[in-house]
């Protein structure tokens, strides 16, 4: 059996569903790490339901936490995975722990990677306050990988996506602001795709000798509604970059491009990502073949989309399908590979 590694996962906590920490523990134990969670908020469920209880952790509190894991010697990880911070404060303080972690570790001889997904917002809407932005500007440089969706791309590099090759601009303008040397934009559609029927997973990595690799994949679109998947994405993006990224430490000479840690690791996450959404789409329509044919039966309509009571119980049945997909988390199967011919 492989050896455990030690990851620190910060982000979000809820207590029923799949999303922040919740969505990443599981699929990272199933990988061999062993996963400490810090949780930057504690809420009863996702705020998809539109209705929750809860709190959000301040700044002192996740100090407070940390102070008592660097008390015990408990603070040797291998990786370090950041997902959603409430506040500007907040977000500052993550960032003065994992560059003290990192520099507690460096002087052991021990190199601790930093997976970065700057949750600030989707699909057009920023739901972080606007003081947040500049924070996590002043972090980006000191990632090793950064996960940022469409919307926060666009946000960080000043640059719409009318058209594929603004992807491949925004990869190029993120490096020269932020300077990271692996950066991943999960999921990406430029406005003059009509039709809809992909997305795009753009990445970008810097080789040894210092030139920039970019590259994409297209992905099938999975028509339904999923909350958690860049939670999942950034987690899976931990162990599958870290192996990668080990691996080739050891390896004299340049790497080929389709060997490059980010590719592959790019590769094996989307696919991981895509057969999860497929499990959880299936179950969904199952779920709604079961309610129409109710409805039938006892001539009760189901509630319409808009009311609360068919919003809760659609979240409930979307949540992640994680347990489900347990075989394709520990093997994932790589079918749609890299493309370097960027348009």
């Amino acid at each position: 059996m492989a050896d455990a590694k030690r990851i620190l996962a910060i982000s979000s906590h809820v207590v029923h569903g799949y999303v922040g920490n919740r969505a990443s523990t599981l699929p990272l134990q199933l990988l061999y790490w062993d996963v400490d969670v810090l949780n930057t908020v504690s809420f009863s469920n996702h705020t998809g339901y539109t209705q929750w209880c809860g709190d959000r952790h301040s700044a002192q509190h996740i100090r407070e936490i940390y102070t008592g894991l660097k008390m015990n010697t408990l603070t040797d990880y291998d990786v370090v995975v950041t997902g959603y911070i409430p506040g500007a404060e907040a977000v500052r303080e993550v960032g003065a722990v994992v560059q003290e972690l990192r520099r507690d570790n460096a002087e052991l001889g021990r190199e601790v990677l930093w997976i970065l997904d700057p949750v600030m917002g989707d699909e057009e809407k920023l739901y972080v306050a606007p003081d947040v932005i500049p924070v996590y500007e002043s972090l980006l440089p000191l990632a090793t990988v950064i996960t940022p969706n469409q919307f926060e791309a666009e946000l960080l590099s000043g640059i719409k996506f009318q058209s594929e090759p603004d992807i491949k601009k925004a990869l190029r303008i993120l490096y020269d602001k932020f300077g990271t040397p692996n950066i991943v934009i999960s999921s990406a559609v430029a406005a003059d795709d009509s039709k809809k029927e992909e997305f795009v997973c753009a990445g970008q990595t810097r080789r040894k000798d210092g030139s920039l690799l970019q590259f994409y994949l297209r992905l099938p679109f999975i028509n339904a509604y999923f909350t958690g998947t860049g939670d999942l994405f950034a987690s899976l993006m931990s162990d599958r970059f870290w192996t990668y990224y080990t691996a080739a430490k050891g390896v004299e000479g340049d790497v080929p491009d389709a060997e490059l840690p980010l590719v592959r690791a790019v590769e094996d996450v989307s696919a991981i990502v895509q057969a999860v959404l497929r499990n959880t789409a299936d179950e969904v329509q199952k779920y709604n073949i079961r309610e129409d044919k109710m409805a039938v039966e006892t001539g009760v309509p189901r509630p319409e989309p808009a009311t609360k009571e068919r919003r809760i119980r659609d979240m409930k049945f979307g949540e992640l399908r994680l347990i489900q997909s347990q075989d394709k988390i520990r093997v994932p199967d790589v079918v749609v590979k890299a493309r370097f011919d960027f348009p």
